[in-house]
């Protein structure tokens, strides 16, 4: 698996991503990419050439906390950072206001057939002050990415 730390350049891309795309215009932690396309954030007390040589030697595909993901132009948030206030604070753009009706069939794993005039490929979910994940916007229905572990049984 391949590691690498973002430096400032690169941090500041997805940042400016982020902000685009979700309203987040600082992130104060460390960005590790993993794989292709997976950010994660790393608050903890190793520094940058710790981390690099623990890279170098073992799999730190499980330090941090998955941030996003970057795939070709667009940026999807991933659901567990929703819930860091630092980051929740901020989110502010491309957020589909969704019923209480509507949340039930969302978190059964449903598509929901929402028309959407906005332009981001992926949306946040919300429902009374509370996000609940990130949807596709396929403009005339939005796709539901709850994993199939975290959605509610009928």
């Amino acid at each position: 698996m391949k590691v690498e730390l973002l430096d400032r350049t690169k941090k500041k891309k997805i940042i400016d991503l982020l902000e685009e795309n979700y309203g987040i215009e600082k992130i104060p932690y460390l960005l590790i990419k993993t794989g292709k396309e997976k950010i994660r954030a790393y608050s903890g007390n190793l520094s940058w050439d710790e981390l690099n040589k623990l890279g170098k030697t073992v799999n730190v595909e499980l330090i941090g906390i998955r941030l996003c993901s970057v795939i070709d132009e667009s940026i999807r948030i991933n659901f567990d950072i929703e819930n860091m206030p630092v980051i929740k604070e901020q989110m502010n753009k491309n957020i589909v206001e969704i019923d209480d009706e509507q949340i039930t069939e969302w978190l059964k794993g449903k598509n929901l057939n929402i028309s959407t005039d906005l332009k981001a490929q992926f949306v946040l979910i919300k429902n009374k002050g509370d996000f609940y994940g990130v949807g596709s916007n396929r403009k005339t229905f939005l796709q539901n990415y709850i994993p199939k572990e975290r959605r509610v049984k009928n």
